[in-house]
């Protein structure tokens, strides 16, 4: 009886560590995917939705510094005043703010846009061109988090987190095997 329930351990570990081995390479896997699959804007995009890190707090208390933002395109509809969009300065940086004025310059449509927790407009009027989307939700702080999972250091921080704590559910079920091996012994 003793061989057997070393075997059902061995293969309780072995696969384990399989487990252990496809999650790593998931992770990876979907860096990559995320990495890779960027829209015609440059915007990282997961299933046509732009994900961006927010980086100042010019849009508080609805934003904050280090939210994940979800930017869903605009595909028909036209962004309207109070819609909090993403858009492509003249610079080439992406800003997220709300459009507060809409603005007829010779027949064409532009957009005064303004962060909430600035004093005043933005300098430029945002063309319709410009705009990569409205924000459809936030995760508060989770940008930070990815952020900091981007490089070299990140990928090896998140692979010992997941390695540590899979390691630690396969020490608790040996211990427990160990311990029910005992209490039958006895």
């Amino acid at each position: 009886m003793k061989g057997g329930l070393k075997i059902k351990r061995i293969f309780k570990v072995t696969g384990n560590l399989v487990l252990l081995g496809f999650v790593v390479i998931l992770l990876i896997s979907l860096s990559n995917v995320i990495h890779a699959s960027r829209s015609s804007d440059g915007l990282p995009s997961i299933l046509g939705y732009h994900l961006l890190t927010v980086l100042t707090g010019s849009m508080e208390p609805k934003l904050s510094e280090g939210d994940l933002i979800i930017i869903h395109p605009y595909s028909t509809e036209m962004p309207k005043i109070n819609d909090v969009v993403t858009y492509r300065n003249h610079n080439g940086t992406f800003v997220t703010h709300r459009i507060v004025d809409l603005v007829d310059n010779n027949g064409t449509s532009l957009f005064q846009t303004k962060g909430d927790a600035n004093n005043s407009f933005d300098q430029d009027l945002v063309s319709l061109d410009q705009i990569a989307g409205t924000v459809a939700f936030k995760i508060p702080k989770l940008g930070l988090l990815l952020s900091s999972l981007k490089g070299p250091l990140g990928l090896i921080l998140l692979t010992l987190i997941v390695s540590f704590s899979i390691s630690a559910r396969i020490i608790r079920k040996i211990l427990a095997v160990r311990k029910k091996e005992q209490l039958t012994q006895k």
